[in-house]
């Protein structure tokens, strides 16, 4: 019997994390979370935005603590499931597949804290360009005030966040998304952030500050299509 498009991503998948020395606990908890998402991967358009809005339900569907163990591995398992050669080969080439978080993880004591002395963390000059830009969209995006000052508060954390990133690609990104997640999620917004945080991607390339407003919603960078 022939395997599925999701059975043949996960062979592939599992392949070259063996290849790459990745433990066997590791393999496991890997392939167990993909078998779970593949279910609501089943006969979808193979593209990124029936992936994104499969990934959705499958993280409704989970405990709000398992968020940011399964986002690294839905994240990589993407370009497998489109077949993406150059993409694999890319994220092989940065030790994408190592197991383990690279980024230093901080505690949800000093995440909170950077986010209740928000307000008094002034913005570099072009950070405050990228917000300014983002402000302007988000403002023709979301009338409603209460939702338009929290996307702006996110951005702006986000933006902060990631001022020690040097070079700005989707790995380094996603990986500042994922260390603040157990803020947001422990606040109850982990949604509201990760859609704040695909909108946000393409400003903070600086891929939409001299765009017009009403053109920004096309920048949505194939490489970070599948941030859930």
């Amino acid at each position: 019997m022939a395997m599925t498009r999701e059975e043949e991503a996960q062979k592939a998948y599992v392949k070259l994390l063996t290849g790459q020395g990745v433990s066997q606990r590791v393999l496991v908890q890997r392939e167990f979370i993909i078998i779970r998402l593949s279910a609501f991967l089943k006969d979808i358009p193979c593209d990124g935005t029936h992936y994104r809005q499969a990934v959705d339900r499958f993280i409704g569907s989970i405990d709000a603590a398992e968020i940011p163990t399964v986002l690294p591995v839905i994240r990589e398992f993407f370009s497998f499931w489109l077949g993406d050669i150059k993409a694999i080969a890319a994220m092989s080439q940065a030790k994408v597949f190592h197991g383990s978080p690279a980024t230093p993880t901080l505690t949800q004591d000093e995440l909170f804290k950077q986010w209740y002395e928000l307000d008094k963390t002034p913005l570099q000059a072009q950070e405050q360009q990228i917000f300014d830009a983002f402000a302007a969209a988000a403002s023709t995006q979301h009338t409603d005030e209460n939702t338009l000052k929290e996307r702006l508060r996110m951005a702006k954390f986000l933006l902060v966040s990631l001022r020690p990133v040097s070079y700005k690609q989707s790995y380094s990104y996603r990986q500042t998304v994922d260390r603040n997640l157990p803020l947001f999620t422990a606040i109850g917004i982990q949604h509201a952030f990760l859609s704040l945080s695909r909108e946000f991607y393409a400003f903070w390339r600086g891929e939409s500050v001299n765009m017009p407003t009403d053109k920004v919603h096309l920048l949505r960078p194939r490489d970070f299509a599948i941030a859930a």
